[in-house]
């Protein structure tokens, strides 16, 4: 896997051209806080006109939710069909790094680790398209595990992720494109079925910022509420995070 320069030149770039979020999030001021990205490798996340096109979404929030919540490290999760069990793995990036010589310009470092971070989303996002699937779900518990295992005890604040994906749960066992979610009953039935033998995701507390929610175009608009409150049943009700939507 080979990362693009010219599209991580472009994500660097938006330290100085993108100033502002798709969704509004409160300041969290001086704060250094653990962050992850899920990233999505299905075939609905190629382009705006098969759904999200997640190379472009990444180039226009990952540096500024890097900014704005103040990151310290970043960690990866892909989706793919089984996003618990993908070989795609990338070490978190640490942002904030000390300076090694009196000489060092800790701005200069925390640009280049920018740099490394944007470089490795692209790597991660290559390497989920070779296995294809969209198992969202399995990429938020393993993000939300990855943020406990490697929080620093000095960052300020519950951890923040970034997933840009449209939600299409789609792995080899649960296509939510299948169920019914018209009423409660029918969704409170699908997001049993999606759970059976599977890790609530560990997001509690955390911030959860969307990039694409929702946005797939085979999607048929009478159904979106149902699909929505499929995931805050399971984002919000059950896994307590405090998620904000881009179009929010």
């Amino acid at each position: 896997m080979r990362t693009s320069a010219a599209l991580v030149a472009a994500l660097t770039l938006s330290l100085a051209g993108c100033s502002g979020m798709p969704w509004s999030s409160d300041d969290k001021g001086a704060e250094k806080v653990s962050c992850g990205l899920v990233v999505d490798g299905s075939g609905s996340g190629t382009s705006d006109d098969t759904g999200v096109d997640v190379k472009k979404k990444l180039q226009e929030t990952l540096i500024p939710f890097l900014d704005e919540q103040h990151c310290s490290s970043l960690a990866y999760a892909p989706v793919t069909a089984s996003s618990w069990n993908s070989s795609c793995r990338h070490s978190p990036v640490d942002l904030d790094p000390e300076p090694r010589t009196s000489t060092e310009d800790r701005e200069v470092l925390r640009q280049r680790a920018r740099n490394n971070a944007a470089g490795a989303s692209i790597e991660m996002l290559n390497c989920a398209r070779e296995q294809n699937g969209s198992d969202v779900l399995g990429a938020l518990g393993r993000i939300a595990q990855t943020l406990r295992e490697t929080q620093d005890d000095d960052t300020g604040g519950d951890p923040a992720v970034l997933a840009v994906s449209d939600f299409e749960q789609t792995d080899p066992e649960f296509r939510i494109s299948k169920e019914p979610l018209s009423t409660r009953a029918e969704r409170t039935k699908a997001v049993n079925k999606l759970l059976a033998g599977r890790k609530l995701p560990a997001l509690k507390g955390m911030d959860l910022y969307t990039v694409g929610y929702g946005k797939n175009p085979t999607r048929k608009p009478s159904t979106y509420e149902g699909f929505d409150q499929f995931w805050t049943d399971i984002l919000t009700t059950r896994a307590k995070a405090h998620v904000h939507h881009d179009d929010e």
